[in-house]
């Protein structure tokens, strides 16, 4: 015991004398762990966000009851019924919009704040609840609580903020509370108030409730309500994909992190073997120094994952608002969240890191380098099958997963024979620098082999994501020039039809379209899908802007009535990818009691939608007595009108404002920056991951300076000046990360080809071309290529620098 004490001290103090090799190791591992734990994070919470109420109080919602299919809202007075039947752990959630007096539209829930003075909430709703408590309830029932974050983005500065309620206004204290993220919340006595709701409510959050009070409820609702558990909400099946996606780029995140990782523990491991031979020479044990590397290696790799699950933390908290934006926009997130540190998160990123670390150990035996360089040729024959394979086979997330996986494993293998190709293939040079270059090349490339991977993953997962994303964008660019084909949109909050007659007899209107949609539920064998019913028009000329998959407008066919008297409808497309629908099936749609039946005739491009669509004629709807929601009206002008004086003739003439007439430019750049947040965490992501890589390039030329010395004494001492020197080693690691990034760049076309054909429709259900901008692509690949060189050549001109003497002194 004595002896693995001494030993540990003796690897503290050589960490002591080596700092530097402490902080690359941390860096490497914690920067990786920190976009795992990040991603991790995010999905955890968003998992665990019905663990407290929307009151904050920590007491786990487990069902909720909302109106029935066709309805918005419940009334107050079931509330008091369910409560008298014995369910006291009932409470109702109101939900709305308000307007500032600056124009800032923001979402609203307003709960029984009085929850707070009986039970225990959060610290941070504690400190409020006690300060209320003192001032009595007249400031608890008129405060708004706002997250901190949203306060600073809306400049309240006076904990003051205004708020429109028709033709007056109402100035309300503010107060902070975090986890609220972009909702704010207030009694709900006050929101009844403030959105006008005349005592009804969104829907009742439940606490607690188990299996048999679950049907007794049930029962009590009977016909007037819908009880759904927790578990059941829509976010949950809709961001899968999206949070499966981010997972899978943060584990690549991670491999490029541990590269960097194994760099520093090489050089560790070199810079301390004179120290190990000294030990075993003084006699010291080698089950104790295997011991004592054991413990420190553990030791680290704890403290690398612990402080990689801070800083993951703290990284999803800083992209926490704009993520939930997203969420809340494409995915039905209900609740906000903060992500908090878990003990989850750090022993995910532990396991990794100890991983990493027993393959660095296995890394340093001989006999598994020979087992290795003899199954180099085997692995890439079974890279080849596997990925031909999965390319004709994959059907599934994981399918797709491990296609991407084969794709990459298939370039690390090719790789490194490629880039070592380079320097051994005839140069038209009998310089002898340069011969020196190529055989120094050829010595160096296996300490450089984990950098020029950690770039070529990098490089390539970049290149496959912009190609994604780039496609995506045209492909989006395409789909809105034709969905919002209309000239405006006009969505006022009543009197929606009139409206539309009136504006029909305008001389410059052409055709005037109308929104509703009926909210409906479709069961299929597996499960209940919720499905949105829509009607723009009476008949297939209003459906033009939809295009099918075929590329060609419906056509009147597609809603006629089959020799059965039933009616035609379209479905989108993740109808066919995402629920398994078929063209030709006859499909009943149910709400409550009102049904409407139809036959799919074809199906339809829906790009940023992933829940199933179905679309009818308004005669249909109107025919199948559904309950439905009218949300405004799309007017086509005739050719050579003047867009903006006929939305100021309306606005004027029908008393509606700016955000009530929108153009179909304004319209369009909406839609485009909802669906461009779509993509900022994985942007994000990629920049991190690259900035991980050349750091790891950076530490790969550090790491080979002692190396050096020798080669570079001897060519100093026959006359070799500096300046030639620091020009071959340049053009050394030029050549290197030129080769390694020109093999990325059909690594990344694969990985984008993999992503469009695979991961986006069996993910999201759509499908598209791949579409690339070589000249973007190029310009990208330019700038890598510039700042791989540079933190390259950082420690080469330190190397080259140095005096013939002190080379010598130090070898």
């Amino acid at each position: 015991m004595a002896e693995l004490k001494l030993i540990l001290i003796t690897y503290m103090q050589f960490y002591c004398r080596h700092v530097g090799l402490l902080l690359l190791f941390f860096i490497g591992f914690s920067l990786g762990a920190a976009l795992l734990t990040a991603i991790q994070g995010l999905n955890l919470e968003a998992g665990k966000r019905y663990q407290q109420t929307t009151a904050l109080i920590a007491n786990p919602v487990t069902h909720f009851i909302r109106p029935v299919l066709g309805e918005n809202r419940l009334p107050n007075s079931m509330w008091s019924r369910i409560r008298a039947a014995g369910f006291t752990q009932v409470q109702p959630v109101l939900e709305g919009v308000i307007e500032t007096d600056k124009q800032q539209k923001l979402a609203l829930r307003g709960v029984n704040l009085l929850q707070w003075l009986t039970q225990n909430t959060d610290s941070s709703a504690s400190a409020s609840t006690a300060n209320n408590s003192y001032s009595g309830f007249e400031q608890l029932l008129n405060t708004v609580y706002i997250d901190p974050k949203l306060m600073q983005r809306l400049n309240l500065k006076n904990s003051r903020i205004n708020i429109k309620m028709g033709d007056a206004n109402r100035i309300l204290t503010v107060s902070e509370l975090q986890g609220l993220g972009m909702t704010m919340l207030v009694d709900i006595s006050l929101a009844d108030k403030l959105l006008r709701a005349n005592g009804v409510t969104s829907y009742f959050e439940v606490s607690g409730l188990n299996s048999k009070q679950a049907a007794k409820l049930n029962a009590l609702l009977g016909e007037q309500a819908r009880l759904e558990a927790a578990q059941e909400q829509a976010f949950d099946a809709l961001s899968e994909a999206f949070f499966f996606n981010l997972q899978a780029l943060a584990l690549l995140g991670y491999v490029v992190g541990a590269f960097l990782s194994f760099n520093a523990i090489k050089l560790a491991y070199n810079a301390r073997a004179h120290l190990q031979q000294q030990m075993w020479v003084l006699g010291c044990q080698r089950s104790a120094l295997i011991k004592a590397l054991a413990i420190e290696l553990t030791l680290l790799s704890l403290f690398a994952a612990v402080l990689g699950a801070i800083l993951g933390a703290a990284l999803a908290n800083a992209l926490v608002m704009d993520v939930s934006a997203t969420l809340r926009g494409l995915y039905q997130l209900d609740r906000s969240f903060v992500v908090n540190l878990d003990s989850s998160m750090v022993a995910s990123g532990f396991t990794l890191n100890i991983f990493v670390l027993l393959g660095f150990l296995a890394s340093q035996s001989a006999r598994l380098s020979t087992v290795l360089a003899r199954i180099k040729w085997p692995m890439l024959m079974l890279a080849i099958a596997a990925t031909s394979y999965l390319a004709l086979t994959a059907n599934t997330k994981m399918g797709a997963l491990l296609l991407c996986v084969c794709v990459l494993l298939l370039f690390f293998v090719v790789t490194p024979p490629i880039v070592k190709a380079v320097f051994k293939l005839p140069w038209p040079t009998q310089n002898p620098i340069i011969q020196w270059l190529k055989a120094d090349s050829i010595v160096q490339l296996p300490a450089l082999l984990s950098s020029v991977l950690a770039i070529l993953m990098a490089m390539g997962a970049a290149v496959g994501m912009q190609i994604m994303v780039g496609s995506f964008s045209d492909t989006l660019d395409t789909h809105l020039e034709k969905r919002l084909s209309a000239d405006l949109y006009v969505r006022p909050d009543q009197n929606i039809q009139a409206l539309g007659t009136k504006l029909t007899e305008l001389p410059e209107v052409e055709k005037v379209g109308v929104y509703w949609s009926a909210n409906s539920e479709l069961k299929t064998p597996k499960t209940t899908v919720a499905v949105d019913v829509m009607a723009f028009g009476a008949t297939a000329s209003y459906n033009q802007h939809l295009t099918l998959l075929n590329n060609k407008a419906p056509t009147s066919t597609a809603f006629e009535k089959n020799k059965n008297g039933i009616v035609g409808c379209l479905v989108n497309e993740p109808a066919l990818l995402q629920y398994s629908l078929t063209v030709g099936d006859v499909i009943t749609l149910r709400q409550h009691i009102n049904t409407l039946t139809c036959q799919v005739r074809a199906a339809y491009y829906d790009y940023g939608e992933q829940g199933l669509n179905v679309v009818v004629t308004t005669t249909a709807l109107l025919n199948s007595s559904l309950s439905y929601t009218e949300y405004g009206l799309s007017l086509w002008l005739k050719p050579n009108s003047d867009v903006d004086a006929i939305a100021d003739y309306i606005q004027k003439q029908h008393q509606l404002d700016s955000q009530q007439v929108i153009a179909n430019q304004q319209f369009k750049r909406f839609a485009k920056q909802l669906f461009g947040k779509t993509f900022y965490v994985t942007q994000a992501l990629n920049i991190f991951i690259m900035l991980i890589a050349l750091f790891g390039m950076w530490v790969s030329f550090l790491t080979l300076g002692r190396g050096q010395l020798q080669p570079m004494a001897v060519l100093q001492t026959l006359g070799v000046t500096q300046l030639q020197l620091l020009g071959a080693k340049v053009l050394q690691a030029a050549l290197i990360i030129l080769t390694t990034l020109l093999l990325a760049i059909p690594l990344g076309l694969c990985l984008g080809w993999v992503l469009l054909t695979y991961v986006m429709p069996i993910a999201f259900g759509w499908t598209m071309a791949m579409t690339v901008n070589w000249l973007q692509l190029g310009g990208f690949t330019v700038l890598i290529f510039i700042l791989a060189l540079f933190v390259s050549a950082l420690p080469l001109i330190k190397l080259t620098r140095s005096a013939v003497a002190d080379n010598v002194a130090k070898l």
